[in-house]
């Protein structure tokens, strides 16, 4: 049993250090500094336990998509950054806003309400990334290119919320050239979103365990990394 635990506590090193050694390798091809991107790990498919593990070997910000799953893994009480990357129930919302850091899935004007709403009630602040559905598919979330004006103007009065950038998910199974398509829309996105808004949006949260790379090569400032991380794919759609 020892050396059993001693092998898969070899394994979880080797991940997160070949993780990191990627993103270095990526910013290194873009010219960009691996301090500019943050590694988010995706822990829906592993315990609170493993989810500590992680901690322990320096993973300090993470994901997760579902409240149910996310308080589960708070209860633990590791002092880390969470963030909320799925789509979010506005019943969820009060829960949530006092939970995490982030929440990388705004793309609704009543999900704005909501949490502006509840972070007043709080007394907090919440960052907030707009999620794109930059692709089009109609089995994901997030607004159309043409329809984020509208909703960040809207957002952008609401109290208590900081827009901190864009988010958005790329194709299952995408060739590079696609991913990077997908990215760099965004960038473009959030760079004429900056400029028409005159505001800071910082934040480009693109990128999982198949094309992290490619979105960092493009301009990612946080990659949401699960399979890659964890080791436990069977389950993961290969997303994330």
């Amino acid at each position: 049993m020892s050396d059993e635990r001693d092998a898969l506590a070899s394994q979880r090193v080797a991940r997160v250090m070949r993780v990191r050694e990627r993103i270095e390798h990526a910013c290194a091809r873009a010219g960009r500094q691996p301090a500019e991107v943050r590694l988010i790990a995706v822990t829906k498919y592993i315990s609170k336990e493993e989810t500590a593990k992680l901690y322990e070997l320096g993973l300090r910000e993470m994901g997760e998509n579902r409240w149910q799953v996310l308080r589960e893994k708070i209860s633990a009480d590791l002092p880390v950054s969470w963030h909320f990357i799925g789509p979010l129930q506005t019943n969820k919302v009060k829960e949530v806003v006092r939970s995490v850091s982030y929440v990388h899935s705004l793309d609704r004007k009543k999900l704005a309400d909501a949490l502006s709403a509840e972070v007043q009630k709080a007394g907090v602040r919440i960052r907030a990334l707009i999620q794109v559905n930059v692709t089009g598919e109609p089995q994901k979330s997030g607004v159309t290119p043409d329809q984020i004006d509208g909703l960040l103007e809207y957002v952008l009065e609401q109290d208590g919320i900081d827009v901190a950038g864009f988010m958005t998910i790329g194709v299952q199974g995408a060739t590079e050239y696609d991913a990077r398509a997908t990215f760099s829309r965004l960038r473009e996105i959030r760079d004429r979103a900056e400029a028409r808004f005159h505001v800071k949006l910082p934040e480009l949260s693109m990128g999982m365990s198949a094309d992290f790379e490619w979105a960092i090569e493009e301009g990612a400032t946080m990659v949401r990394v699960g399979r890659e991380l964890t080791g436990d794919g069977k389950n993961l759609h290969d997303s994330i």
